[in-house]
């Protein structure tokens, strides 16, 4: 005998999702890579309840059947314990489509602050643990930090997605910014900082790739908190795509954590890392590359059409890498980069 299917129409979504024999209402919801509210999975904690606009189901805990052929009325069921009887038209509060992220705005615990150089601190700060407020964020996003009159400044997550609940900030200390200090201030006396993630469209998937892409990340200054991210994630998932690493510092003493990149090509034959250098003469003991980043890249590649590009640093310094990457046969639509959203030219 062939197995029952029921449709369950959700929400205003267009499309369907399929029921198959025995499947509950939110394991086809899940199945079909959608996200809602849910806890127990067996029908005590109610977290899970939505509307039923049109249709039969079957509850097996706490044991029911619903009934209702009024779209206007809602009738309340558990979809982890609910399956259906005929197709379904429900009502999910909250539903998260496939591929779709959730911002929110939480309070995380402060567990440490250092120094990294003379002016930049890495922050690392811990999400809650209720699942509730459990959040999914793509490796090359970014935060906003909000203090408690409101100011918001945003920093890029620095951490792989892959580490859970435990996130990374790199932070630049700007003495002359009232906004730069009150952040750091708040960051070193407190013990919690309430943030707003995820954020950002300019971000990498491992599964999503193709092996065969040359990845180029070119970061300036504290740019190298997004590359980090979207690089730990890339090694976690241990793709096989070549990826070269430009990090442009304007002297010696403003690079930090460099080591780790250096473990990285040590460790990994993909992966080449390229610090450069542009104020040679006042980094006297500076043995590496030196010059713009974007020469460094033009100096190493004399073909860039079949590359794509992770910029990460100031408008500046992205637009100078694209037009001089345009010149390697570059295309633009090859670039990833949040300038193009904050700060587009022309």
């Amino acid at each position: 005998m062939s197995d029952t299917v029921f449709l369950l129409h959700l929400n205003d979504e267009p499309q369907p999702v399929t029921v198959r024999t025995g499947e509950s209402l939110l394991e086809a919801l899940e199945s079909a890579g959608y996200r809602m509210r849910k806890s127990c999975r067996n029908g005590v904690c109610e977290i899970c309840e939505i509307g039923l606009q049109r249709g039969t189901v079957k509850q097996r805990y706490p044991s029911a059947t619903y009934n209702n052929n009024n779209a206007a009325e809602n009738v309340r069921v558990l979809a982890c314990t609910a399956t259906p009887l005929t197709d379904v038209w429900v009502n999910i509060e909250g539903l998260i489509a496939p591929g779709e992220q959730s911002v929110k705005k939480l309070v995380c615990d402060i567990k440490g602050i250092e120094s990294l150089n003379h002016d930049v601190y890495r922050v690392r700060l811990q999400l809650p643990a209720t699942g509730s407020l459990a959040i999914e964020f793509n490796a090359g996003q970014y935060l906003d930090v909000v203090l408690p009159d409101g100011k918001q400044a945003s920093f890029s997550i620095g951490s792989a997605p892959e580490q859970g609940r435990d996130l990374e900030l790199h932070i630049r200390h700007i003495p002359d910014s009232d906004m730069s200090n009150a952040i750091m201030d708040h960051l070193k006396s407190e013990s919690t900082v309430e943030l707003e993630l995820p954020k950002g469209d300019c971000f990498l998937q491992a599964k999503a790739l193709n092996p065969d892409t040359h990845f180029i990340f070119g970061a300036a200054s504290t740019g190298f908190a997004q590359v980090k991210s979207v690089v730990e994630h890339l090694l976690a998932n241990q793709v096989p795509n070549p990826i070269t690493i430009y990090w442009g510092a304007r002297i010696e003493e403003d690079m930090y954590l460099e080591r780790l990149p250096q473990q990285w090509e040590a460790e990994h034959a993909n992966l080449t890392f390229v610090p450069v250098v542009s104020e040679p003469e006042n980094s006297p003991n500076w043995k590496g590359r030196t010059g713009l980043l974007p020469e460094a890249v033009l100096e190493d590649f004399s073909d860039l059409s079949g590359v794509e590009i992770f910029a990460s640093g100031s408008p500046a310094m992205v637009y100078a890498l694209l037009d001089a990457a345009e010149t390697r046969g570059f295309n633009e639509k090859q670039m990833h980069s949040d300038v193009f959203a904050y700060a587009p030219r022309g």
